[in-house]
Parts: C-alpha cells; structure tokens; sequence
C-alpha cells in the first residue's frame, strides 16, 4: 500500500470533515495513493482536483446501478433477513454521498448459506470456487453483470471473518440489526457499536493491522456519530470478546490521521480489562508470518476441527485446483496438489507484509 504524502493529510482531514480545502497539485504517485486507499472520491469532493476527477466521476456513475442491484438483492432475500456489513452499510449512514466510500463488492452477514445461495442462483448469480477449507473460508462470493454491463459482487458470509480466532466476535444470532433507510425500508445492519467492532476487527482479521485509510475514515466517522452509550456499549463488547486490544490499536492509528473523535478506553474499562493478555493481539505484530497466524487460528478451534483443516488445506477439491491452474491438464493435478503443498509451506515463514 503506497502512504499518502505528509502535505495531503491537512485536506483530507477537512474532506473528512465535510469541509472545503486546498488541495496541492497532485503528482501520479498521490493519485495512485488515494485510490488504494479508497479515498480518492472523498479528496475529490472537498476540493475538485483535476486530477481525481475521472476516479470520482466514476464512482459517482456506478453507485446508482449499484443501489439497484442491491434492492434487487435484499427484496429476494427479504425473509432470510441478512446484515449488510462493512462499506455499503456505513457508504449510506456516515457518507455525505455513497459513491464518498468506493468499494469492491457488497458484503452480506446470513444465518444459513444454503437458503441463500438458491436464491442468488436462482436470480442469475454465479457463485465462485472455494478450497473447501470449511474452517478458514466462512464465505462465498457472488457475481452476476447487469444490462450495463457492470458486474456486481456479493461476499456472503456466515461469520463475521474467515480467522477462526476471530470469527465469533460478533454472530448474527446475537445482533440487533438497525434498519439503513437510504438503502430499502429492509435494508437491515449493524448498529454503531457493532459496527465499529466489525470495523476495528475487519482490519486485523483480514487485513494484519492494516494502515488503509478509508477503514480509517470510517472508524472515524462512527466514533463521532456515537452517544455516551454507545461508547459504553462498544468498550464493553470489545472486553466481552477479549478485542480491547485490537480496538485500541484501530483507534490509536484514527486519532493519528484524523485526530481523537470520542472518548478514551479509560472511561470505560478498567486497568486490568485493557491490559489482560488477549489472543487476538498477536495479530498487531507487524513481523508475523503466515505461519503463526494459521497457528493462532489453528488453536482457537477444537481438536477434530483442526485436523479437518490440516487435511483441506493440504487436498483442496480438485475443481478448485483446476480452475487455479486452468492450463495444466487433468493429468498434471497429481503433481499441482505437490507444488500448491510445496508452495504452501514456504509461504509459512513469509512475512505478512514482505512483497511475493
């Protein structure tokens, strides 16, 4: 992920704001920038930079086709009550205006796949392969293209994250869901507290404590739309599912892009609750290597449930490894499921964040 340059911090902290500011002009290593990090169209709103334009443009002509889809979506799905999470969800709550909050696909939190999976089938969705790797892969995407043109990506997942030491920090069963009006009158999410434990989570879980500044914004912006209470509520589910940790790390790192928008961990928790050793804080290592994070995951499941994984990780379906080498012949997967093993455990001592 490229950083953003120290002079652009000022004017993305008033863009965040809503505010109207001084942008420099912008060299292609910037530009590149905000785009990876999700806030090109936010910088752009602020200030109209010509050179953010075309990014912002674009993403202002494709929300609308993608609001479609997506009340398409929730309307088919109406009885099985999903969750939208992440982007989309917060896009339509904290954003001035959605197409403000870029993202890849629509994330969806569902009791039970199967129901869903025949519905999306059913409205001409193709659901893409997996590895089978039931403990590590707690989700399935979705995709189908519209008349546009324009592809539409749904991850629809039943737990919150695909890390197992992760996964039950919030479950859908326990989640008292908020209605997003600007989406559907149905259109169903989390509620800020949970919202921002799925944010603070999100970018440990998935994303090994990653600097990402839209996931930043959005924490921010949560935090400043939160009362007393809801303060209360969220530091008390962080402790609940021993992530005080990784909640203190994400907001340590807002304050630092975008100053301190709520009130400290200390008013809500005790010394010990904030100390006390937590597993999920092994994630906050920048120096762990893939190999400790599957260890880390590996632990927090039962015995039997280990062994599962051990052995679909190893022998993935063979339609997964045709599709992941779809120039070999079938005569060759004998030796690819050889290689992907090969490959596999070398990738073990690798670094999270060291470039392949």
């Amino acid at each position: 992920m490229p950083d953003i340059a120290p002079a652009l911090r000022a004017p993305l902290r008033a863009a965040l704001r809503g505010a109207r500011a001084e942008w420099p002009a912008l060299s292609d290593d910037d530009v590149t920038a905000l785009i990876d990090h999700g806030v090109a169209p936010l910088a752009y709103a602020s200030g109209h930079s010509p050179e953010l334009r075309h990014e912002a443009m674009r993403s202002a002509a494709v929300e609308p086709l993608r609001l479609n889809d997506l009340r398409d979506v929730l309307g088919a799905l109406q009885g099985l009550r999903p969750l939208i999470l992440k982007g989309t969800a917060l896009a339509y709550d904290l954003y001035a205006a959605p197409e403000h909050r870029p993202r890849a696909d629509t994330d969806l939190l569902v009791a039970a796949i199967e129901p869903v999976r025949e519905v999306l089938l059913a409205r001409g969705f193709v659901e893409h392969s997996t590895s089978g790797d039931e403990h590590g892969v707690r989700q399935s995407t979705f995709t189908r293209v519209d008349r546009a043109g324009l592809e539409h990506a749904y991850d629809v997942h039943w737990s919150i994250t695909n890390s197992a030491l992760f996964a039950d920090v919030l479950r859908y069963e326990s989640i008292e869901p908020v209605v997003v009006h600007a989406i559907a009158p149905h259109a169903l999410a989390l509620s800020h507290p949970e919202a921002l434990l799925m944010a603070c989570v999100h970018r440990v879980a998935h994303h090994h404590d990653s600097d990402r500044v839209i996931w930043l914004a959005d924490i921010a912006l949560l935090r400043a739309r939160m009362t007393r209470g809801e303060h209360d509520r969220f530091w008390r589910l962080a402790a609940e599912r021993r992530m005080v940790g990784v909640c203190m790390r994400a907001i340590e790192l807002t304050a630092e892009w975008f100053g301190e928008s709520g009130p400290g961990v200390e008013e809500f928790l005790s010394a010990g609750e904030i100390t006390r050793d937590e597993p999920s804080r092994v994630f906050l290592d920048r120096e762990l290597t893939y190999g400790a994070v599957t260890l880390a995951n590996l632990r927090a499941l039962p015995w039997r449930a280990r062994v599962t994984r051990l052995r679909q990780l190893a022998f993935p379906p063979a339609t997964f490894m045709r599709e992941s080498f779809p120039e070999r012949g079938r005569s060759a997967l004998p030796w690819l499921y050889v290689y992907r093993g090969a490959r596999g455990i070398a990738r073990l001592f690798r670094r999270i964040g060291a470039k392949s």
